[in-house]
């Protein structure tokens, strides 16, 4: 499931990334040939194109996890005690997650009612302002979803749809 969920935020960023850097590369040639460049290209890079790379990051790091862990306190303790610290950091990630996803909504919100757009441009920008919310209610599932393997199987790395450990990635040394 975990890794399913990974490939669609993969394939949409990649996607995004692509798209970017080939409305970038055609502005460029329409400038530099035609002396004409693409209308609104700066508008579309920076309020489209890097909010969906950088907000789809977030999940994507969540379930890779990825994201930076301070375990200097907890390292030491027994699998109980440090499950337990886990649970209370899910929680904390949870609401303050779905307090960024409900902000994020009224936010959404003001923008849609308003006719958000790009600066002076006309470009529309208003819809990946719904973004926020929805990425951050699937953080705040990807959370939750935690706290239930940790406090039903007592490990963190339980696949839950197989209820095997999860396998480590190898490490790539080339990448070194």
């Amino acid at each position: 499931m975990n890794a399913g969920m990974d490939k669609v935020l993969s394939v949409l960023t990649a996607i995004a990334v692509v798209a970017m850097m080939l409305h970038v590369v055609a502005h460029a040639l329409m400038r530099f040939f035609l002396n004409s460049p693409l209308y609104g290209t700066n508008e579309i890079v920076s309020y489209w194109y890097l909010p969906i790379v950088a907000l789809l990051g977030i999940p994507a790091a969540h379930l890779q996890k990825e994201h930076i862990t301070v375990v200097l306190l907890v390292e030491n303790l027994g699998r109980k005690a440090q499950n337990v610290f886990l649970i209370f950091a899910c929680t904390m990630g949870a609401i303050v997650s779905l307090g960024f996803m409900y902000y994020g909504f009224q936010e959404a919100m003001d923008k849609m009612a308003m006719g958000a757009t790009a600066g002076v441009t006309d470009i529309v920008t208003w819809p990946v302002y719904f973004l926020v919310p929805l990425v951050f209610f699937f953080l705040a599932a990807l959370y939750i979803l935690d706290i239930f393997v940790v406090a039903r199987t007592g490990d963190p790395d339980i696949d839950v749809r197989t209820g095997q450990k999860a396998e480590a990635e190898p490490l790539d040394e080339t990448a070194l």
